[in-house]
């Protein structure tokens, strides 16, 4: 009976290599017991150029062209996501790309027998709003013998590589979520706005050191139509750290002033209420800006480019107020009005922004 089987399997090969000496491989799940995961494999793209594997020998030593038909994509997907049972809302949505998936066989007479190698080489990508973000990559190979008759060990053996690919990442996962950016669920900003001390060069804001002349050490423009200029601006600096999968976003507020960028004609008094305005301005768009950035709803992916827009939309408020504050006083020398600005920015310093939002609005 086995030698009536065999002679019949042999037929049906043989009759494949008449029709085109073609073998079609499957790669199937091996049936064992899928494992709790917060992660699916949504997508697994071929992205090799050729779709054929590689030539196998048959039983008579004739070369069968190897492939999965045009599916091995399809395959792959169900077989890693047959070893896991995901969670009810996955936290990562995962992209396999397949780079390579080789076959090279040999006929060694003197053993009547083939030595085979097998690679394969794939990537895990994590899908986000941004296009995949590549998180690591698999690259293994396996080596087998057969006889003439065991062509079910080329099968066996590539699947064996695919399940050591998924038990990598697997493992890999495990010990890079609370660490690694690319996998952070979160982010949280902490916000640093302490007082600084000033130095020769640098004026750091502080309510409780009001400017001098002595704050304006640049000599002043003789041409210039102006008693006085304050350059004062505003930055943030940051970095980022991973606390239990969780991305600690710091940033550092500064508002400061540049005494070399600063002068004046006439020091009195009454000019230097007028430059204070224009720092006390730069402080009051720096704590708009803070009060967005408390409000602002972060993703992990996307959050640096929101962190950016606001403080480009803050720098742009500053210079704002600072041209309609000047265009509004006629540089100080409207007294009145300088006054009701006196009272607004004191008031917006305070939390207070109505008063400075009348003003703008006639802008």
């Amino acid at each position: 009976m086995k030698l009536l089987l065999l002679s019949f399997v042999y037929f049906l090969v043989s009759l494949g290599n008449s029709m085109g000496q073609e073998l079609t491989l499957k790669l199937k799940p091996d049936g064992k017991s899928a494992l709790e995961r917060d992660y699916v494999i949504k997508q697994v793209l071929d992205s090799r150029a050729q779709k054929s594997i590689g030539q196998i020998y048959d039983f008579e030593r004739n070369k069968l062209t190897a492939s999965y038909g045009g599916k091995l994509a399809q395959q792959a997907q169900e077989f890693y996501n047959a070893r896991i049972t995901p969670t009810s809302k996955p936290s990562y949505q995962l992209l396999v790309k397949l780079y390579d998936l080789d076959v090279k066989e040999i006929y060694q007479p003197d053993r009547r027998r083939y030595k085979g190698e097998i690679q394969l080489g794939l990537g895990f990508y994590l899908i986000s709003d941004n296009g995949p973000v590549q998180l690591v990559d698999f690259n293994g190979k396996a080596e087998y013998g057969r006889s003439t008759n065991q062509m079910n060990q080329v099968e066996g053996s590539i699947q064996r590589l695919f399940e050591n690919s998924w038990e990598y990442f697997d493992s890999w996962l495990i010990t890079q979520y609370q660490s690694n950016r690319s996998l952070a669920k979160k982010i949280r900003l902490n916000i640093l706005d302490s007082k600084r001390p000033s130095s020769r060069d640098t004026v750091f804001y502080d309510p409780e050191r009001p400017l001098t002349w002595d704050d304006f050490t640049e000599s002043p423009n003789p041409i210039s139509s102006f008693n006085a200029t304050i350059f004062s601006s505003l930055s943030i600096e940051g970095n980022a750290s991973i606390v239990s999968g969780e991305i600690v976003q710091t940033i550092e507020v500064k508002v400061y002033m540049l005494p070399g960028q600063s002068w004046v004609k006439d020091a009195n008094a009454y000019a230097n209420n007028h430059e204070q305005r224009h720092f006390d301005l730069t402080r009051v768009a720096a704590d708009r800006m803070i009060y967005k950035l408390k409000d602002l709803d972060l993703e992990p992916n996307l959050y640096e480019a929101k962190l950016n827009d606001a403080y480009l939309d803050a720098y742009r408020e500053m210079n704002r107020f600072q041209e309609f504050y000047d265009s509004q006083t006629r540089n100080g020398i409207n007294k009145e009005i300088q006054s009701i600005w006196n009272q607004a920015i004191s008031s917006a310093l305070g939390g207070d922004m109505a008063s400075l939002d009348k003003l703008l609005k006639k802008e």
